[in-house]
């Protein structure tokens, strides 16, 4: 089954520059393992959507880089927030036509928080990725200081 992927530029594929640095023109630093990762997930046919706080102004040097790092995205959305990103998703009941397993409900919203400018190299595994649901179990892998809180209503 195929995942669409939300994935930031600035701290997660690309070392994070503030509006500035771009208008200057700073170098752009690609992370450790990004493009192993993107191949990785392209490869098994997920879909992967860039998301990003740059400005449109900043659209035109974002996609040259983005191609000169060789990343391939299907799609890129700028101008987003540069605070907390949320996503919501309905769960798939079981044995549903769009996704549901015969067995039980399928999740279909997760999140990965990784250290800034840390790179893509604690998700190669593909344990937490290949089964995003393991993340929650994995945020302290991710950031050894980061807690997960759960409320249930």
């Amino acid at each position: 089954m195929n995942k669409t992927w939300f994935i930031d530029i600035d701290g997660t594929l690309v070392r994070h520059l503030e509006d500035d640095d771009i208008d200057r023109g700073v170098e752009e630093e690609l992370l450790p393992f990004t493009l192993e990762f993107l191949r990785e997930i392209r490869d098994q046919g997920d879909y992967i959507v860039i998301t990003t706080a740059r400005l449109e102004r900043h659209r035109k040097v974002t996609e040259q880089m983005l191609s000169e790092f060789g990343i391939i995205y299907d799609h890129i959305i700028f101008g987003l927030g540069s605070q907390e990103r949320v996503l919501i998703n309905d769960i798939k009941p079981t044995g549903s036509y769009d996704g549901g397993a015969e067995e039980h409900p399928l999740p279909t919203a997760y999140a990965i928080n990784m250290e800034r400018n840390g790179g893509f190299g604690n998700l190669l595994s593909k344990e937490l990725w290949q089964t995003p649901s393991n993340a929650k179990n994995k945020v302290s892998d991710l950031m050894p200081n980061a807690t997960l809180e759960t409320t249930k209503n």
